[in-house]
């Protein structure tokens, strides 16, 4: 089955990007002529930057922001403005495609494999790792092969690291 027709794996990865953005903030932007946002009136020669990370935090387009629901992807489509991971307009990421690529593609083969659990109830805090986030302390996780092969392997790697 081709990962393009996974539409759950898809919301699964943009709920991870939402709550995990790649970078934290837009590269800085001068503006040219008056303008008014968000309340604000900002002049021309201001120096401005989005923080991809709080669009992404915003009740209003993401109700219960801080749970991991993969589901509000399936639901509705986000505007460009809204879902903005890797940045947006003509300076977006690159990479954008490879990355979401390669991560579907990990994601596929990983649970095609293996069951995946948390190893404890510590919530993650991202922390911030110059222009990226990472995780601030790891994630434990439990990890069981669905296949008896793959369980047995996998207990035998973890033996021999330990």
């Amino acid at each position: 089955m081709s990962i393009f027709r996974l539409p759950y794996l898809t919301a699964v990865c943009n709920e991870t990007l939402r709550i995990y953005p790649v970078v934290m903030l837009t590269f800085p932007r001068i503006v040219q002529e008056p303008v008014e946002l968000l309340g604000y009136s900002l002049e021309p020669g201001t120096a401005v930057a989005g923080c991809i990370y709080l669009v992404h935090q915003r009740e209003d387009l993401y109700p219960e922001p801080k749970q991991f629901k993969p589901e509000r992807f399936l639901e509705r489509q986000f505007s460009p403005y809204e879902f903005i991971p890797f940045g947006g307009g003509v300076r977006r990421c690159m990479g954008e495609a490879l990355a979401v690529f390669e991560m579907k593609l990990v994601l596929a083969k990983i649970l095609s494999s293996y069951e995946l659990a948390l190893a404890d109830d510590k919530p993650e805090v991202p922390r911030r790792r110059g222009v990226t986030l990472a995780p601030g302390r790891g994630v434990n996780m439990v990890i069981t092969g669905k296949r008896p092969a793959y369980a047995a392997a996998l207990r035998y790697r973890a033996e021999n690291l330990l």
